[in-house]
């Protein structure tokens, strides 16, 4: 399989690096030896047709579900997914419209991977975490606003997430996963940077960076195993946020949302399957989510999915 990765700073995986794809669910994960490719120059496609699924009012009304069973307490938050289905005019090269990602993709790691049919690529904020040898490195992130138009509305746009006890609801819980998911493979408690932002071109995140060192023998797969699905993929509590999920979405979520990432005996790096876009011939499939907690709004929460899709504003476009 033909993979392109690079993080954050640019930078590709070891060339002796074993790669993997774990899907949200419970669908087949995949392990293989890739190779890696160069990208092309960036290309876009036009678009002929869009779809939503769901549609608004199927939307609203899966979002009112959810508010009445947070409103009964029965569940904190719940991360709902839409999908954009694009008929394109030409069978695009997904490679290429990596690239393009990669000039967008401010603070993310960009990856693609090219099987016989089908083809994932995306531009993912969020690491679901990294090992250097005894080392673990994770990330809390939610809440979400738009890039300001200029440096004062930017600024104003970061201090009003800060400060939204809604959004803080929705990352709080994501935090808390951490510290009770990681906490059991660590050596001494782990280490959470203080709160702040996280900015892409056009989106910024509440953040915090932890640390921690791992217990002998730990490995990649039980690391794995503790902490996905987080808080910020799926919900909380996770087993009723998972059900509301599958009730509610009209699609299957696949590797959306899913853990992509490639390892070493010495190190790994691990993303989690967002800003993604599934391609199969003229068909490109765009995965979005939201996290859903009390003071959501539906009308706000599909702005946010149309905000996270301008990232692919000018590369797949009408």
């Amino acid at each position: 399989m033909k993979v392109y990765w690079s993080d954050r700073e640019g930078l590709s995986p070891p060339p002796e690096s074993k790669f993997h794809f774990h899907p949200f669910d419970s669908g087949e994960s995949l392990q293989f030896t890739p190779e890696f490719v160069q990208l092309p120059e960036p290309k876009s496609y036009k678009v002929l047709k869009r779809t939503f699924l769901p549609s608004f009012s199927e939307w609203k009304e899966g979002i009112e579900k959810a508010l009445d069973l947070i409103a009964q307490e029965s569940l904190q938050k719940v991360v709902l997914g839409r999908i954009c289905v694009l008929e394109l005019a030409e069978t695009p090269d997904p490679f290429a419209i990596a690239a393009a990602l990669k000039q967008k993709a401010q603070g993310a790691f960009v990856f693609c991977a090219q099987s016989e049919t089908m083809s994932f690529l995306g531009a993912s904020p969020e690491r679901l975490f990294s090992r250097r040898g005894k080392k673990l490195f994770s990330e809390a992130i939610a809440g979400t606003r738009p890039r300001g138009k200029n440096e004062a509305a930017d600024e104003k746009l970061k201090r009003e997430l800060m400060q939204s006890l809604k959004d803080l609801r929705e990352f709080t819980p994501v935090q808390q996963y951490l510290q009770k998911s990681l906490s059991p493979l660590c050596q001494n408690p782990l280490i959470f940077s203080p709160l702040s932002v996280h900015q892409t071109r056009n989106v910024q995140h509440l953040y915090s960076k932890c640390s921690g060192i791992l217990k002998d023998s730990t490995t990649d797969e039980e690391i794995l195993k503790n902490l996905h699905p987080t808080p910020a993929l799926c919900g909380t509590p996770t087993e009723k946020a998972f059900a509301l999920i599958r009730k509610l979405e009209p699609f299957q979520r696949g590797f959306f949302g899913g853990a992509i990432g490639w390892s070493t005996p010495e190190s790994s790096e691990w993303v989690v399957g967002i800003r993604s876009c599934m391609i199969k011939e003229r068909t490109a499939t765009l995965f979005t989510g939201t996290g859903i907690v009390e003071g959501s709004d539906p009308e706000e929460e599909w702005e946010e999915l149309n905000q996270k899709l301008r990232l692919y504003d000018r590369i797949l476009d009408d």
